[in-house]
């Protein structure tokens, strides 16, 4: 049976002293490349780099027939493309000012059926440390989800004041396909609970956002610095 583990943290969105969200405790990431690794090791014939560019070449088979109209229905996932905002008037044409396409995903059965089999485990209120709860872009009024480059974001949490003299210190967005890390030059509020940062002139992708700092409460610093990164990718379109 899969074990979950998770993390409690204190909502900083509720003034409840008591009321507490749950995070995952990540174990990793993992890509075509690590799956492949996984499937040799679990027995199977196959060389790891001819499983890797099956994979590979699967994902952006999907994609491409995703982008052509076509709904996705794998073990893991059931994927289909929809359209945001309002076409006034019958003869109105697509018009990306105003308008977006965008994929929106649900489980498969295969990841259905592991899910109802996981045990889950509360380890309890997570080690001190930096946590972002929620992201909301100023532009566009997003949660959790879009951003968009040079443009503010704003971030809600506990202990995510960026601060410390550790050469790492600072917001970084980390590019989910290459792993390019880009530092946040700009930021207008920086408090405990509260960062507003200018997002940098990012190119479309998606993100994982990470906070470093030394920042303890109060005017004390951590010896050494705490990492954080935010459990949504966010995507710059």
């Amino acid at each position: 049976m899969n074990i979950l583990n998770l993390w409690l943290y204190d909502n900083q969105l509720t003034e409840d002293p008591n009321d507490f969200f749950g995070m995952v405790k990540s174990n990793g990431k993992v890509g075509n490349r690590e799956v492949a690794k996984l499937i040799v090791d679990d027995g199977s014939e196959h060389k790891e780099e001819t499983i890797y560019n099956l994979l590979t070449i699967g994902d952006k088979m999907k994609a491409k027939l995703m982008a052509q109209g076509y709904s996705i229905n794998t073990p893991l996932c059931y994927g289909r493309l929809g359209v945001s905002g309002v076409f006034e008037g019958s003869s109105a044409k697509f018009d990306t000012t105003k308008h977006k396409v965008a994929a929106t995903f649900t489980q498969g059965s295969e990841l259905r059926n592991a899910l109802n089999e996981l045990n889950v485990d509360v380890l309890g209120i997570a080690p001190t440390g930096p946590v972002i709860g929620q992201v909301t872009d100023s532009l566009s009024g997003h949660k959790d989800s879009i951003i968009t480059a040079n443009n503010v974001i704003t971030l809600n949490g506990n202990r995510i004041r960026v601060e410390g003299d550790h050469e790492d210190i600072g917001l970084w967005f980390v590019n989910v396909t290459d792993s390019t890390r880009t530092k946040v030059t700009q930021l207008v509020k920086n408090d405990p609970k509260q960062v507003i940062a200018m997002v940098p002139a990012l190119t479309a992708g998606e993100y994982e956002l990470e906070i470093i700092t030394q920042f303890a409460g109060g005017r004390k610093l951590l010896k050494e610095p705490r990492q954080s990164t935010f459990e949504h990718v966010l995507t710059v379109e």
